[in-house]
């Protein structure tokens, strides 16, 4: 089926033909005979034209051109060392790639058309690459069409004849396609050329005008019908030159004949040819798609005075006459050359054009900033957000959003988030609990200020959680093969021997923990755990100083939350979670009847997952765990840093369902720093106690 497909399109590609130019378009303009275009010529010498060109190629280095691949998992690597870049940017011995970029700007705008000339070195690798004026390089085709370009014609002139060059060694830029002949694009500047020829002949005008017209200041001519002979008229023309020029201006002028001496009138007004020239200026800086009055033209210039700012006028330029032809060029090099340089075998990759360096497409970074700040304190942003829009690195524990203390949520049926009534069953039930804390209460202001801060530590749990669990499922899945590789070696050697029941299984499980080296894996857990509350204490900060606890965590405070992560790895009692895993593994084993292989097999998912079913639900239950412990923790150290004594207890109502009575006994009580470190240490994996500073425990 997909044969008979493929043989079919086949066909119609192989039938297929590709017109030449139509014979119906001439080269004239509409309703004229007169020939624009051979009349204006190749524009080089039309400051209408190369004006705004000029301005364009000024431009246009300002955006780096890149290479980036983006690998399976959707990540993007940039490639700033590319082969393809270093060829660009040294193309050839004679000039650099700011050279290279202005020839294409030029040819792009008048012709629609740049070439360039790829020369290779001895293995057939571009080595080199040459800008070719559009004038000496044309497309060719054969007369049925059957090939769309079968080969270039370079013609360089001074005799030097003609030669034909393969596709595939030209790099052909097209300004979109041009319908008379779609192997060319069609050129910026053609629908302007009357205008082009109009200001060329106003400039000619007023040059013809200023030489030919170019008239005496003052008349002498004899009265009476005296006729001087011509020796005369050339001696009193040097006499009054002489006397009456340069410094001599002023002096009297006596002639010794009846004479009339007048001054000769010319009106300026006869030369003002301003309004075409304005008119021939403003199209074809539209045609190019920049504002008149970035290249400095007067016509452009009024925009200036009606409301658009320089600044806005050069962002515009950039935006419609700069950035289409670098994404057209980007398209371009990524089609014809990105692909002689090999592929890449992990990352597809792309082309592109960076104007983040370019002054006019950047935003005022003092306004920026502010933005980007009010946007985040709003809370319609998170912190991860505002980091990378501002160029700032961001990682998972910046995924938060924020509120201010002084505000409360409101859901959208209008329920305001309230304190509950003092409750006797809920105070002796909290009591009970032994939270001996005298059923204190906090008040409904202190425990809405409470809660707008556990909300914002709260949004930060679920980025932290996820940060965490990546180098958890990493290790304990290197332990679990380990202990694999170790088992597989030790049971070769050793399950043949005699021993044989619970004795020779605890020996057993001990060689393979002796070489395995527990200790050293212990080491490594205490450093992830500590590594992770250091995170967990740093991402405090926004919440820290919403709260009024400053953005700064004293050294102090960062070493007490490190060491509380490291015991609590040492909690965890990896050496016995690995040991009952092994003794668990030979005691299934053995009773299937496996050999040592499928022993060793069977060793590998059990330690890797402990006491759960894997390494991930092992990782994603000790994760939420030690990031919940950890900001409760980090919560009561940089209060009492900060002078703080007592704290607001939140449980359950902050969390998704609601907890037990006895839970929300707790909520909207106030312990001590102690009780609510004891609180925090008895917490369950599921819990969802927090705290907040007691704001108003002064008061």
């Amino acid at each position: 089926m997909i044969g008979r497909f493929v043989k079919a399109v086949r066909a119609t590609l192989d039938n297929f033909r590709h017109g030449g130019m139509s014979p119906f378009f001439g080269g004239l303009l509409r309703r004229t005979r007169f020939d624009y275009r051979k009349e204006v010529g190749d524009c080089l010498d039309a400051s209408v034209v190369m004006a705004p060109v000029q301005w364009v190629q000024r431009a246009f280095p300002e955006a780096t051109l890149m290479v980036r691949g983006r690998n399976r998992k959707g990540e993007i690597e940039e490639m700033p060392e590319h082969s393809m870049l270093a060829l660009i940017q040294a193309p050839n011995p004679y000039y650099g790639d700011i050279v290279l970029w202005w020839g294409f700007v030029l040819s792009m705008i008048l012709d629609g058309n740049a070439y360039w000339l790829i020369v290779r070195d001895g293995v057939g690798r571009p080595a080199e690459l040459w800008y070719i004026p559009h004038w000496m390089l044309e497309p060719k085709w054969p007369a049925d069409g059957s090939v769309f370009i079968s080969h270039y014609v370079y013609t360089p002139g001074g005799g030097a004849g003609s030669m034909e060059i393969a596709p595939e060694d030209v790099i052909h830029f097209r300004h979109g396609i041009n319908p008379r002949n779609p192997r060319k694009g069609l050129a910026p500047i053609d629908p302007v050329l009357r205008e082009i020829f109009m200001d060329l002949e106003s400039s000619n005008f007023v040059s013809a005008l200023l030489r030919n017209m170019g008239v005496p200041g003052i008349v002498i001519s004899p009265k009476g019908g005296a006729m001087p002979n011509p020796a005369d008229v050339e001696s009193t023309k040097a006499y009054v030159a002489a006397q009456f020029s340069g410094d001599g201006r002023g002096r009297p002028l006596v002639l010794g004949a009846p004479t009339e001496v007048s001054a000769f009138g010319f009106n300026p007004q006869m030369m003002d040819t301003g309004g075409a020239r304005d008119v021939a200026e403003e199209r074809v800086c539209a045609a190019i798609g920049i504002p008149a009055a970035v290249v400095g033209f007067g016509a452009g210039l009024q925009q200036t005075k009606v409301g658009a700012t320089m600044e806005q006028l050069g962002k515009q330029a950039w935006q419609n006459g700069v950035l289409p032809l670098c994404r057209l060029a980007a398209d371009e090099l990524k089609r014809s050359l990105l692909h002689q340089f090999g592929a890449q075998k992990k990352a597809v990759l792309d082309v592109y054009f960076d104007t983040s360096a370019v002054p006019a497409m950047q935003e005022d970074e003092d306004a920026k900033a502010k933005r980007w700040m009010e946007i985040f304190e709003a809370g319609m942003v998170q912190l991860y957000e505002a980091r990378e829009a501002l160029g700032i690195d961001a990682d998972d524990s910046h995924r938060f959003y924020v509120r201010k203390i002084s505000m409360i949520e409101v859901p959208a049926d209008g329920v305001r988030l309230a304190l509950p009534a003092p409750d006797p069953a809920k105070e002796r039930g909290a009591k009970h609990e032994g939270h001996e804390h005298g059923g204190r209460r906090a008040s409904q202001d202190a425990y809405r200020r409470g809660a707008a801060f556990a909300l914002i530590v709260q949004r930060q749990e679920s980025g932290l959680r996820a940060a965490f669990e990546k180098p958890l499922i990493a290790f304990f899945g290197r332990l679990g093969k380990a202990a694999g590789d170790v088992a597989a070696d030790l049971l070769a050697a050793e399950l043949g021997k005699a021993r044989r029941g619970a004795k020779g299984d605890e020996l057993l499980v001990e060689m393979i923990l002796d070489r395995l080296g527990i200790p050293k894996w212990a080491s490594d857990l205490r450093k992830l755990y500590e590594a992770h509350y250091h995170e967990v204490a740093k991402s405090m900060a926004a919440a820290g100083e919403a709260a009024g606890l400053g953005a700064s965590m004293p050294d102090q405070v960062a070493q007490s939350i490190i060491a509380a992560g490291g015991r609590r790895a040492g909690i965890l009692d990896l050496e016995g979670q690995t040991r009952a895993a092994l003794f668990e593994s030979l005691a299934e084993g053995r009773a299937a009847g496996e050999g040592a292989e499928q022993l060793a097999a069977r060793i590998l998912p059990q330690v890797d997952g402990g006491p759960w079913l894997s390494a991930e639900t092992r990782a994603r239950v000790i994760a939420r765990t030690e990031t919940k412990y950890a900001q409760n923790i980090s919560t009561i150290e940089r209060g009492r840093a900060a002078g703080v004594s007592t704290f607001i207890v939140f449980d359950g109502r902050l969390g998704p369902g609601r907890s037990l009575l006895s839970h929300m006994a707790r909520d909207g009580s106030i312990v001590s720093a102690a009780e609510a470190v004891a609180m925090a240490e008895a917490e369950h994996p599921n819990g969802t106690l927090s705290f907040a500073p007691n704001f108003e425990e002064d008061e």
